[in-house]
């Protein structure tokens, strides 16, 4: 009975340092300047997509959805493997790590909380850019049946409110820092983030023309469908919401190059754990490519069986032509990729293990 106790305490005493390294790893690398410029360079690179638009690609809103969806995969392992290099690498350097550990805190569990932390914000880089991407979709060019307009139309307003609250983000960052002394990157950071949610959720109000539901009733919407209930008549959002199943899979990969930057990051620096993943990511999107005609116990066919495959969380060719992504396979590729991450996070706090914080 005494053996039980203390091992519950045990347990909750390490529950309790993973989410205090995990909660300080998240707001210490969200206040660092770069991580919100590279979400605000994403968000606005998605969201500028359909004013630079001049070929529809065989379908509407395919080059929107397809650049948000990229930029949410590139820009994620960047501020992923930045976060992690400053987070863990920074740290030892410092001493910082050293001091945690003799606190003590186990060196699995710094490493596991590293990670969690690192994920942490990926997670509200990844909501702000689905956001975007749902956003720069609806506002490219569709076409449209409604009256006595048949043709293509853009969603000006619905860019527009997106844009500004990016922009507003960045001006209410600056005076709570001024007036409230409040973190600018923290602000910033989960400001630009909360607008373009916000955006897309006002989206639902109006149509393609700008015209109000409640005001306009059924006469505004040009889904072609039929409306049996009255809700429908006053909110109706037109989000391709197909993109959701395809942007899962990629956070699910930016799990695992979070944990992979975790772990290069307790053995090198920033630039060095942010080429490495650069490189797995390229070999992994070429899996195929590159372990073509190679036996299995060749370098080729060892690095392919090593390496995570990218291609796994990389279909935005399902959704072309109305097709989805089954979330039958989001749960086995959540699988495979916890996996990963198991794998990598093991090889990291072997290698911690052996690092001398002295």
């Amino acid at each position: 009975m005494e053996s039980g106790f203390q091992n519950g305490r045990t347990a909750w005493r390490t529950a309790k340092q993973v989410w205090a390294i995990a909660r300080t790893t998240v707001t210490e690398a969200i206040q660092q300047p770069i991580a919100f410029l590279l979400q605000l360079t994403a968000v606005l690179t998605a969201l500028l997509v359909p004013v630079f638009q001049f070929h529809r690609f065989g379908e509407d809103g395919r080059l929107a959805r397809d650049s948000g969806l990229s930029c949410m995969l590139v820009f994620g392992l960047v501020l992923a493997a930045g976060t992690a290099g400053r987070s863990v690498a920074d740290e030892i350097a410092r001493g910082t790590a050293a001091t945690a550990i003799g606190k003590p805190v186990e060196r699995v569990t710094f490493v596991i909380s590293k990670w969690l932390g690192v994920f942490g914000v990926v997670v509200v880089f990844w909501c702000g850019m689905l956001a975007a991407t749902l956003t720069a979709e609806r506002s490219s060019a569709h076409f449209v049946v409604q009256g006595q307009f048949a043709g293509y139309a853009t969603d000006p307003l619905t860019l527009v409110l997106g844009l500004g609250g990016a922009v507003g983000a960045l001006v209410v960052a600056a005076a709570g820092h001024y007036f409230w002394h409040r973190r600018f990157g923290v602000v910033a950071f989960l400001g630009i983030a909360l607008s373009q949610v916000a955006v897309l959720g006002l989206c639902g109000f109006y149509n393609r023309f700008g015209e109000f539901y409640p005001a306009h009733a059924e006469a505004a919407c040009a889904c072609g469908e039929e409306h049996t209930a009255g809700v429908a008549l006053f909110y109706h959002p037109e989000i391709n919401w197909r993109v959701i199943s395809a942007a899962v899979l990629v956070l699910l990969a930016l799990a695992v190059f979070s944990a992979l930057a975790t772990a290069l990051a307790t053995r090198l620096q920033t630039g060095a754990a942010l080429a490495i993943c650069a490189l797995v990511l390229i070999l992994g999107l070429a899996g195929d490519s590159f372990a073509l005609h190679a036996s299995a116990l060749s370098l080729r066919g060892v690095a392919a069986g090593l390496l995570p495959d990218a291609q796994h969380f990389w279909l935005c060719d399902a959704l072309a032509h109305g097709g989805c992504v089954a979330w039958a396979y989001v749960a086995r590729a959540a699988v495979y990729a916890l996996t990963c991450c198991a794998i990598f996070l093991i090889a990291g706090c072997v290698a911690f293990r052996e690092r001398d914080l002295g």
